[in-house]
């Protein structure tokens, strides 16, 4: 009698500063497992402190885990080929966060007891798989992408795809923002709205009372260089248009408007390269088509991908994938 045979799954974890993700992937690049735990922040609250995002990582991966064993309906043992975990924000060399060892130390565990490869990538090429994925696009570079989140708004240029011994991306920053994140813009006029944080989907809802595509009565002036972007200058403007009793579905697509404009002027600035763009704030329809309309309908010299809406934000998803794909490129899957 032959024993069965399993199919090998690949766990991507990630602890970002706002969600607690766990997927699983199979060695054909599909999602197997897919969840979310979005950390709580107060009303009025514009963020939480790292030591806060750490406990609540640690409350919510055994409650993931658990959901994965119970969708699985098979011992996790059977399948698991390898451990891939995001353990810093990104490839510089400087990059740490408090929140990354949560998912890290979970990963390193797993790994060890069940003895099997553990791999580690970065939250932004988590990003970055995803959304090439979600956005079918085919991954040849050079190609510019564009990560939006509470966290990071940064123009990269990627210029190379190393397959092996890690799947990963080799890529430069080109345009950093020098203040604030777009995100960061959102949320915290969205809480001065009166909107709970994060504040993106409502601030989104909001302006659409003025209809699809409408212009904002006030042009929030946009700040981009060569040498960076600036949203600082956007946030005073808006915070003075909530002083003058503007309506809130007003500064709502004023501050979209004043993001994509900021975003187009920065990649103008580039080779005419095809775009991805990923992370939470690439997801609001305003700003995509704003984008698209601007970018690729008006001049056709810029080609646009945005990662599905569901991949987005913070997820697992991509650095479940990059498992994968890191050991399929070693040959063992």
């Amino acid at each position: 009698m032959t024993s069965k045979s399993y199919d090998p799954y690949f766990i991507g974890i990630d602890t970002s500063c706002y969600s607690t993700s766990v997927a699983v992937a199979d060695q054909n690049g599909r999602l197997i497992f897919d969840r979310r735990i979005l950390l709580p922040v107060e009303i009025g609250a514009k963020g939480l402190r790292q030591s806060q995002a750490f406990f609540y990582h640690h409350k919510n991966l055994p409650i993931l885990m658990e959901a994965l064993k119970d969708a699985l309906k098979e011992p996790l043992s059977k399948h698991l080929a390898a451990l891939c975990v995001s353990e810093k924000p990104c490839r510089r060399e400087d990059s740490y966060m408090p929140v990354f060892l949560a998912g890290t130390g979970v990963a390193r565990s797993l790994a060890a007891a069940l003895d099997v490869p553990l791999i580690k990538t970065t939250h932004q090429e988590g990003h970055l798989m995803a959304a090439l994925w979600s956005a079918q696009m085919q991954p040849s570079p050079p190609f510019l992408a564009f990560h939006l989140s509470g966290g990071t708004t940064e123009l990269i240029l990627v210029h190379a795809i190393q397959p092996s011994p890690v799947f990963a991306f080799e890529y430069s920053l080109v345009c950093p923002a020098t203040d604030i994140p777009a995100g960061q813009l959102v949320d915290r006029i969205g809480v001065d709205l009166g909107l709970s944080f994060p504040a993106g989907p409502q601030l989104e809802q909001l302006a659409s009372a003025l209809g699809g595509q409408t212009l904002p009565k006030h042009s929030i002036p946009t700040s981009c260089r060569k040498d960076g972007i600036s949203f600082s200058g956007a946030e005073a403007y808006a915070k003075r248009l909530i002083l003058s009793a503007e309506a809130p579905a007003e500064i709502a697509r004023s501050i979209e408007h004043c993001i994509a404009g900021t975003l187009e002027k920065a990649i103008r600035m580039q080779p005419p390269y095809p775009i991805l763009f990923m992370g939470g704030v690439a997801g609001n329809q305003y700003i995509r088509q704003r984008l698209i309309a601007r970018l690729e309908q008006k001049t056709g010299s810029k080609r646009c991908y945005f990662a599905d809406q569901q991949y987005s934000s913070d997820n697992a998803a991509g650095v479940a994938l990059i498992g994968a794909a890191s050991i399929k490129n070693r040959g063992y899957a």
